[in-house]
């Protein structure tokens, strides 16, 4: 069997300082918005979350619409710029096909006073999930980014009805 990890890579740009958007920084399970009718009928639906993920070793532990759960611990921090995490427990619908390992959010500024924020999710696949073509593994990966960073971008400009503008990077480590 397999044990290659493949990854998922969404970027975004939004229109406020890096640190602004650092403060806004979040997981799927923290979002205030509805997941997209894509997400909600792939993905089970986070319902309730517990713990910290703003230092390393800090845990965050979400519990979801189908029973199963899904645990984080944060591994590095540079602070205002980038955060790295592992999936150290889950019981969520598909984990013991699509095995979920982690990820990185990083938030890069640029000249301009505004930033991009880049998202990336580390996962393996096994047994019949090999078989799944990975475009539509990314696609809805790539798809739970996106409602992240839209969210981000609410939280940021309430007022602006301008979604962030996204940019796909998919690729097998």
């Amino acid at each position: 069997m397999s044990k290659q990890v493949h990854f998922t890579c969404t970027s975004g740009d939004l229109s406020c300082s890096a640190q602004r958007a650092w403060d806004k920084v979040c997981f799927y399970e923290h979002i205030e918005i509805q997941p997209s009718l894509l997400l909600r009928t792939v993905l089970p639906v986070p319902q309730r979350t517990s713990g910290a993920y703003r230092a390393v070793g800090d845990i965050s532990r979400c519990m979801y619409s189908d029973g199963g759960y899904l645990t984080k611990q944060i591994r590095q921090i540079a602070s205002g710029r980038r955060i790295d995490f592992d999936i150290v427990e889950q019981s969520i619908r598909y984990a013991t096909r699509i095995l979920l390992k982690g990820g990185t959010i990083q938030i890069e500024p640029r000249e301009d006073g505004t930033c991009s924020v880049h998202m990336l999710t580390r996962y393996e696949l096994r047994g019949a999930a090999r078989f799944i073509p990975r475009f539509f593994i990314n696609h809805v990966i790539s798809a739970m980014h996106r409602i992240v960073i839209t969210d981000m971008q609410a939280r940021l400009a309430p007022q602006s009805s301008t979604a962030p503008s996204a940019i796909e990077c998919r690729s097998a480590a």
